[in-house]
């Protein structure tokens, strides 16, 4: 099996990369950041991975703008080159909801279906829930590795009672790589329970014990706790 994965270097595409390469021993094509100008090159493939996505902009409504843009481009190269290939499109829980981010997943997820339908390609999109493990970059990725890297290192943590759903890096991962219809594995919990957790996690770190894990979340949630311990922005 070959795949192609865009965004292949964001917290998700690395774990994904890696899981297809070493776990699947797939052939995993290296796109890089400028993968409309690679692909092209990339040769034949059996599946894209499309994880490529504008998160955030200064001027919220340009999210939408750009994540549209970036759509369009993508679909325009498969079509101009040529390249029939199976997609996988990452989009989000938060396509359901009004935010610029939301409304550009789901139109983005519209548009590819329609284009792998017109070219009789296979299309799957796996709706995510909010993601947390290891590589992920604080004040970018991951509200719970802002939190490990401002506890860690002694700064101000913002959190609030809002109900979340979590899923364990690993776990997304391999649903993922079924390349097939499945749902996510995820822990329904607030942002303030998190945070603690991981407080009480940190607490006991600086006073050299290891705390009563009673669940698999805990486990995940304390391992990604370890890996900024020694964490350099």
């Amino acid at each position: 099996m070959k795949i192609a994965i865009t965004g292949e270097r964001g917290f998700l595409g690395i774990h994904l990369t890696a899981y297809f390469r070493y776990v699947l021993k797939f052939e995993v094509i290296e796109l890089g950041r400028d993968y409309l100008n690679t692909l092209p090159h990339a040769g034949p493939i059996d599946w894209l991975i499309h994880a490529a996505f504008i998160h955030r902009h200064e001027n919220p409504e340009m999210v939408l703008e750009l994540n549209r843009r970036l759509t369009e481009d993508t679909l325009n190269c498969l079509s101009q080159n040529n390249i029939r290939c199976n997609i996988a499109f990452l989009s989000s829980i938060q396509e359901d909801n009004d935010s610029f981010y939301g409304k550009a997943k789901s139109e983005a997820k519209t548009k590819i279906h329609e284009f792998c339908t017109r070219r009789n390609m296979n299309f799957i999109s796996y709706k995510l829930p909010n993601i947390f493990g290891k590589y992920a970059i604080p004040e970018k990725t991951s509200f719970i590795a802002t939190f490990c890297y401002n506890l860690i290192h002694n700064k101000a943590v913002n959190f609030n009672s809002n109900e979340i759903r979590l899923c364990y890096i690993d776990d997304a991962v391999s649903t993922i790589a079924t390349l097939a219809p499945n749902e996510f594995t995820y822990t329904t919990t607030n942002v303030n329970a998190v945070y603690l957790l991981l407080k009480d996690f940190h607490e006991m770190n600086l006073s050299g014990q290891f705390p009563n894990l009673k669940t698999k979340f805990e486990l995940d949630l304390y391992q990604t706790y370890l890996g900024y311990t020694n964490y350099k922005m």
